[in-house]
């Protein structure tokens, strides 16, 4: 519970400071003394913090002015804001905001706050200022998030390439892990077992693909990593384009909390579950209807949700999933029939088919072009294991209409 009111404290913070920030930036020149920062956050404890957050911070001494642009908020009064979210239809916004209260909102989640100064000259710090004050202005500050490809991380790296044309080279070659953007995302997610088994379950095949050190700075750790290793041309000569990461603020080292409720351990159980029921119906001649109606009705639901994650919604990870190979959404249909006492033969076919795809699953599971979480193995072999013992069930003790 306390975790959840921190979350909360935490968003009317930042929206707090969001309404604080109506500052007007026409016409504004800064100064010798100006610098403008890289701005990037720890991961925090809850899921929706966990891959950190970045954001640009422009301090001017000689005019008091320190101000943080941050591309990684919304508007919930925006119309229909929770149906748009799970579309993938929500605009998010660049925010500006005094760069004390954003910190502090970090400090109180513990979440730690590093800088790194862009190494910009006077004529350059000039031009990125008025390409940021552009971007917000109301009728350019909205955006069409994008978790992999146009998120808080990548807007920060696409404005200073935009801002300077040919003068940013990223010298990243050697951060090339071959990983894929899955891989990626699991570095942050040890913490989070549930949230791991929740975004494999979600996201389809297209974030298996590797991979490029370029793309790797959608996460702001290896933004902050890719700029450090950047130039920028200045009098035809190439530049360090970011200074070394220096601490504004250190969070203190949380203790993980070990916890046997982890998916792999509760969907195990399920599994040795189902395993003993199968040998109780099987010596017992019977069967246990109401488990395998639950199972039915759960997998069919999910197989619907992950469907329309696909097809009903923007989000570009969600596509190709093959977790509908075994989550079907017609498991629904089935489910009404196996209500009754006795089914179709279609049923029956339907039945040996989807054990037959389970069992595909299981043998070829390192080989499928999507990575599966560990624990939808117990998952698979669940519902596979049910569906051949309701076949041989059907054939030996059950009439069969037509």
């Amino acid at each position: 519970m306390t975790k959840h009111i921190k979350a909360l404290l935490l968003v009317l913070l930042l929206l707090l400071v969001q309404l604080q920030a109506q500052a007007q930036f026409d016409g504004i020149q800064l100064s010798q003394q100006a610098k403008i920062s890289l701005i990037t956050c720890s991961s925090g404890e809850e899921l929706y913090s966990t891959f950190g957050h970045s954001a640009v911070r422009v301090n001017d001494p000689s005019t008091g002015m320190d101000i943080i642009f941050n591309y990684g908020t919304f508007d919930f009064n925006e119309p229909n804001f929770y149906l748009k979210f799970a579309q993938g239809k929500l605009n998010y916004k660049l925010s500006a905001a005094y760069f004390q209260d954003f910190v502090y909102a970090y400090t109180a989640d513990n979440r730690g706050v590093y800088e790194q100064v862009l190494n910009l000259n006077p004529e350059q710090r000039q031009q990125y200022w008025d390409f940021l004050t552009n971007n917000y202005l109301p009728e350019n500050r909205f955006y069409l998030y994008d978790f992999f490809f146009d998120n808080c991380a990548t807007r920060i790296r696409d404005g200073i390439e935009a801002t300077f044309p040919d003068q940013v080279q990223f010298n990243i070659a050697h951060l090339d892990k071959n990983l894929s953007f899955r891989n990626l995302t699991d570095l942050y997610l040890g913490p989070q077992p549930w949230g791991d088994f929740g975004i494999d379950l979600g996201l389809g095949s297209r974030i298996d693909r590797t991979a490029t050190p370029y793309e790797y700075m959608f996460l702001p750790d290896y933004l902050a990593e890719g700029l450090a290793n950047a130039t920028i041309q200045q009098d035809g000569k190439a530049v360090p384009l970011a200074g070394k990461m220096q601490p504004v603020y250190q969070n203190t080292p949380v203790e993980e909390q070990f916890s046997l409720f982890t998916p792999m351990v509760f969907w195990w159980l399920l599994f040795a579950t189902a395993v003993a029921l199968t040998v109780i119906n099987f010596r017992k001649k019977n069967w246990s209807k109401a488990f395998d109606l639950v199972l039915y009705l759960l997998y069919g639901l999910l197989g619907l949700a992950l469907l329309l994650l696909w097809v009903a919604t923007d989000h570009q990870g969600t596509a190709d999933n093959y977790n509908l190979l075994w989550a079907i959404p017609t498991h629904l249909i089935i489910f009404f029939f196996l209500l009754r006492n006795r089914f179709p033969k279609w049923v029956v076919a339907y039945l040996a088919i989807t054990a037959a795809i389970a069992a595909v699953l299981v043998v070829g599971w390192v080989w499928w072009p999507q990575q599966f979480h560990a624990s939808f193995l117990p998952l698979v072999l669940t519902i596979g294991l049910r569906s051949a013992y309701m076949v041989w069930f059907s054939q030996t003790k059950q009439k069969v209409t037509t």
